[in-house]
């Protein structure tokens, strides 16, 4: 099971962690920012304010540094949609073309599409290769948490065979 805890721990690394968390800060509505700074801050023993006032970069480290916190789970499921549609959108478009799911710049906007199958996420992965395998693990993973059911199965599948590799690397 991929979930946000292992998705940052296993796929990701600092510099990913670090601009998923900048991106939930830069790119999630003022309510879901709100209720993050408060959960954050109680976690910390920070004051809402005070937190509120530490630069993004220093914010986005402490959320993914608490991954594995399920009160923050949320939040960091959110940090991963908005780094993928606003910092991988080129290849959320490449991902998306190749299974003819129709979307806006990388974002699903029906809900009249069929989820891929592993055989076809495997083949959009092969047919990829431009994208950077440990941006296209973390993807699928995201991908997988975040839509559930078909897609959890097929995506899944081929970040387990990827995964073993990227950590050799």
């Amino acid at each position: 099971m991929w979930n946000v805890r292992r998705i940052l721990k296993e796929l990701a690394d600092a510099e990913r962690r670090r601009r998923i968390g900048v991106a939930f800060w830069k790119e999630s509505d003022a309510q879901t920012r709100a209720i993050a700074t408060a959960t954050l801050a109680k976690a910390v023993h920070f004051r809402d304010e005070a937190l509120r006032k530490l630069p993004v970069e220093k914010r986005a480290e402490m959320l993914v540094a608490r991954a594995g916190a399920p009160e923050l789970e949320q939040a960091l499921e959110a940090a991963l949609m908005h780094y993928h549609t606003s910092q991988q959108r080129e290849m959320l478009a490449a991902f998306l073309d190749a299974w003819k799911i129709p979307h806006e710049n990388g974002s699903i906007e029906t809900d009249d599409y069929a989820p891929p199958s592993a055989e076809q996420v495997r083949d959009a992965v092969r047919a990829l290769d431009r994208f950077d395998r440990r941006d296209v693990a973390l993807y699928l993973a995201s991908a997988g948490l975040l839509m559930g059911g078909e897609w959890e199965k097929a995506t899944w599948a081929v970040v387990d065979e990827m995964a073993p590799q990227l950590t050799a690397e």
